[in-house]
């Protein structure tokens, strides 16, 4: 079946063996792809591929099948009851796992290389695959250089999907991630009249990236359009944020879905339709601790927060069961995709991660540790463009955690407050200690922050999924 922009699906008519042949090939053409197979009275099967760009939440409820890559739109077909206290854990915990799980056991995720069963009397199941085969660093041979076969590989992922400069945009927050991605872009043969992006900080960190995008866009010219939005006007749990409305939230639903809601806004606006990302280079770098000492061991803290429950603490013992196998991509950039990509979507935008392309991702795993640590390869194919030494080793480390502090302080105490006082269900089935939950309220009000304390925000963000306030 292909589709036309003015008619639709363009529906073809094969034999038996027609479509087996094309069913097989699918996989062997694309990354990104959804089957859905559908024989009358029988089971419908549905697959997907090893991108997982739009996340496929599924749920079934008097013998029909629902489909959905926005979570709140099948909150209507499930038992609000029925919750899932394992990835709730995973959630309040911060213990995140690659999962066909989500807070409600009705509701299930498609994931990558999976196969949904959905069988005439009802039942939805889903069949892992097997674990995607990996590998580890090589050692390179005296005076190698593995940067030019980095950039050629890369600028294969950028070019190999369709898109056009003046309908595209790039988050652009001059991290090393996508800042190679948009030197990638401007050598491609479309690369002119992109609109770069970015949610920008305050005070000095502020300044600083300020700086680094304004070096880094001189240098990539060919009349690409610049568009931020504050972070500090788009803070969560603020008067206007989409978290404090009388709408459902998804559970998975990105903590800055407002200063990204906003900014993709703008790019709609400017009548773009597809957005790449840098998502995936943090995975791409990663030395393992199977392979080097002191390596990436994931992006979870050591602790476990404070404010868990005893259920809570006595389900951490199972959050690492009913995962998926090993994935072709790597699992953490597939969670992030699925954070991110309905905030684009509700725009009419079509995120693209060239940095979780399953070549680049192998090559990258054979990169000799050295180039792998502290982000070597990316910053070095930054520093051949000649730029200033200060893009592509900042001064001060830019991230979103001060601006969420500020946010809990000011618009996350109160929320927690009111938790406490008319109750909230998590608290009940003692998976939240509210004695512990207040006095992280009271640091947070007081001043007395320690390590930690604005992760709280992810408690507030399953409190908006479970309870309108």
């Amino acid at each position: 079946m292909q589709t036309s922009p003015t008619t639709g699906p363009e529906i073809a008519v094969v034999d038996s063996a027609g479509f087996h042949r094309i069913l097989a090939e699918i996989p062997a053409s694309r990354d990104d792809w959804t089957t859905i197979d559908v024989s009358p009275g029988h089971t419908v099967r549905l697959r997907t591929g090893t991108a997982c760009t739009a996340p496929q939440y599924l749920a079934s409820a008097d013998g029909v099948l629902y489909g959905s890559w926005d979570l709140t739109d099948l909150r209507a077909h499930q038992d609000p009851d029925r919750l899932d206290e394992v990835a709730v854990t995973r959630h309040l915990g911060l213990r995140a796992r690659y999962s066909a799980s989500t807070f409600w056991q009705d509701i299930r995720l498609l994931t990558e290389r999976a196969t949904a069963s959905f069988g005439p009397e009802g039942s939805l199941t889903i069949q892992f695959p097997k674990a995607a085969e990996h590998t580890r660093a090589r050692v390179a041979r005296g005076g190698a250089d593995p940067i030019p076969l980095f950039r050629d590989i890369l600028d294969l992922a950028v070019t190999r999907v369709p898109w056009t400069g003046f309908r595209t945009a790039v988050q652009l927050s001059c991290g090393m991630d996508s800042a190679v991605v948009a030197l990638a872009m401007q050598t491609a043969p479309q690369g002119r009249g992109v609109t770069a992006g970015a949610v920008m900080l305050d005070g000095e960190r502020g300044n600083q990236q300020g700086e680094r995008r304004k070096l880094l866009l001189k240098y990539l010219a060919g009349g690409w359009a610049d568009v931020t939005v504050q972070a500090l006007d788009h803070l969560p749990y603020g008067p206007a944020s989409s978290f404090s409305s009388n709408n459902w939230v998804s559970p998975s639903a990105d903590i800055y879905t407002d200063a990204l809601g906003a900014l993709s806004g703008h790019f709609a606006q400017r009548g773009v339709t597809a957005v790449f990302t840098g998502i995936g280079g943090d995975e791409l770098m990663a030395t393992t601790s199977a392979e080097d000492e002191g390596g990436w061991g994931g992006f979870e803290p050591a602790d476990l927060p404070s404010w868990l429950g005893p259920n809570a603490i006595d389900a951490v013992r199972d959050i690492d069961t009913a995962i998926t196998p090993a994935s072709a991509v790597p699992e953490t950039a597939l969670m992030a995709k699925a954070v991110c990509g309905p905030e684009f979507l509700r725009r009419g935008l079509w995120p693209l991660h060239p940095l979780t392309d399953p070549v680049l991702v192998r090559y990258c795993e054979w990169l000799p540790l050295e180039w792998r640590r502290d982000k070597r390869a990316l910053r070095e194919v930054v520093d051949r463009t000649g730029l200033p030494d200060c893009v592509s080793r900042p001064r001060i480390v830019e991230n979103f955690q001060q601006v969420v502090t500020m946010a809990m302080c000011k618009y996350g105490v109160p929320r927690i407050r009111k938790m406490l006082t008319e109750g909230f269900p998590l608290i009940g089935a003692g998976l939240l200690d509210p004695d512990l939950l207040s006095s992280t309220a009271d640091r947070l009000a007081n001043g007395t922050i320690v390590k930690g304390d604005h992760e709280v925000v992810f408690v507030l963000l399953a409190d908006s999924a479970l309870i309108h306030r």
